[in-house]
């Protein structure tokens, strides 16, 4: 009898085991690929927890480009593209163009506060290819002892100077360059580390570089003009700093030898914390100069999207799985920043060939003015000539 129930249970067992088996094989995969930079390696393991908890007939492989090295365009390409990404909308467009990201756009709430040009990064033919997660704004940093050295400390008083006017920063930048000393510094314009050099002369007479639909060049408008212009004449002048790069600019405000930096995020401030505290530098952030009087805004947006993996159930799945993300953002990555308030919104030049055309040739024709001493005029006749030609 004994040896009967051994093997009754025995039989039990394997059956058990083989259900599980089987369970485990039936659970379908779904990765998900995060971008360098998107979020960091803690925070993709939150989301991968996330994710497990709302959906948990599902397996959540969530992949780092930091961890795997490889771009989302390289596992496309080798037909290994995963079923939601993590990344920038120009990452994803190119994607969207090919007819490979799923429509979000009936599954995504909270369209109508949000920021129309957040959006219109994230649409392709009026289809929303990618929920917006999170737009990380760009501000000026303050070395706030620098400041009170000069007793320029009223001029952070964000009551009475919410926003500086270009007489305001004139003024600052002045009380420096009588000491002999460039308040802040600016750089070589590349594309890769342009963004703050164009925030900067986009926003000091109120200008943008496109026009509200984001289809048109502005170049030659008379606040871009002007704003190139005043950049040009500063540096000529002694007035602002000329570095050869971003990162000599960096590394001359986090050791205290400027007082001003132009392109300063929230990462940078994570990344930069050990370096400030060694060199007691107290930062606070100050929006970009504007003659309107208000905050202008300087962003790069991340969001997610969902690839056509070619079965309506594992597409259903990614749908929600993008939106889920979408709506618990905040407790993933915080502050979102992508909601309408009463500020200037630049338009983004990260989206789509047209707008890494515009920076590329921005980008020449302010080196030209700060490194040649060229009039603005003369070199945005050039960029504008060139984007109206592709129109």
């Amino acid at each position: 009898m004994n040896g009967l129930w051994r093997r009754a249970a025995a039989t039990a067992l394997c059956a058990l085991l083989m259900l599980a088996a089987a369970g485990a094989l039936a659970q379908e995969t779904m990765r998900v690929y995060v971008a360098e930079g998107a979020m960091d390696a803690q925070t993709a393991r939150r989301l991968s927890g996330m994710l497990s908890a709302a959906f948990p007939q599902t397996h959540w492989d969530v992949q780092t480009q930091a961890e795997t090295g490889e771009s989302l365009r390289e596992l496309v390409l080798a037909d290994r593209a995963p079923a939601l990404a993590v990344c920038a909308p120009g990452e994803a467009l190119h994607w969207a163009q090919e007819g490979l990201l799923l429509d979000l756009h009936t599954h995504i709430g909270g369209q109508t506060r949000m920021q129309r040009e957040v959006l219109d990064c994230c649409v392709f033919e009026e289809r929303l290819f990618m929920a917006p997660l999170i737009a990380r704004h760009r501000q000026m940093a303050v070395n706030e002892r620098r400041f009170e050295e000069k007793q320029l400390t009223y001029m952070l008083d964000e009551m009475t100077w919410p926003v500086w006017y270009p007489t305001g920063f004139y003024q600052i930048l002045e009380e420096f360059m009588l000491a002999e000393e460039a308040a802040m510094d600016v750089w070589r314009a590349q594309p890769e580390t342009s963004a703050a050099l164009e925030a900067l002369v986009q926003a000091i007479y109120g200008g943008a570089l496109l026009d509200e639909d984001g289809t048109r060049c502005q170049a030659m408008s008379a606040e871009i003009r002007a704003g190139v212009q005043w950049l040009g004449d500063a540096v000529e002048s002694g007035l602002i700093g000329l570095c050869v790069s971003r990162e000599e600019a960096l590394a001359r405000f986090v050791s205290g030898e400027t007082a001003i930096f132009l392109d300063w995020t929230a990462q940078e401030a994570a990344g930069q914390a050990d370096a400030l505290e060694q060199n007691g530098v107290r930062v606070k952030t100050v929006a970009y100069p504007c003659a309107v009087g208000l905050p202008v805004r300087a962003y790069a947006v991340t969001g997610v999207c969902a690839f056509d993996t070619g079965d309506a159930a594992a597409n259903a799945r990614g749908v929600q799985a993008a939106a889920f993300i979408h709506e618990n953002a905040q407790n993933l990555l915080g502050s979102r920043g992508i909601w309408q308030d009463h500020a200037i919104w630049l338009p983004s030049l990260d989206v789509g060939e047209r707008g890494a055309t515009l920076r590329s040739l921005f980008c020449e024709a302010l080196n030209r003015v700060m490194l040649e001493g060229v009039d603005a005029e003369t070199a945005l006749s050039t960029v504008q000539a060139a984007m109206d030609a592709l129109n």
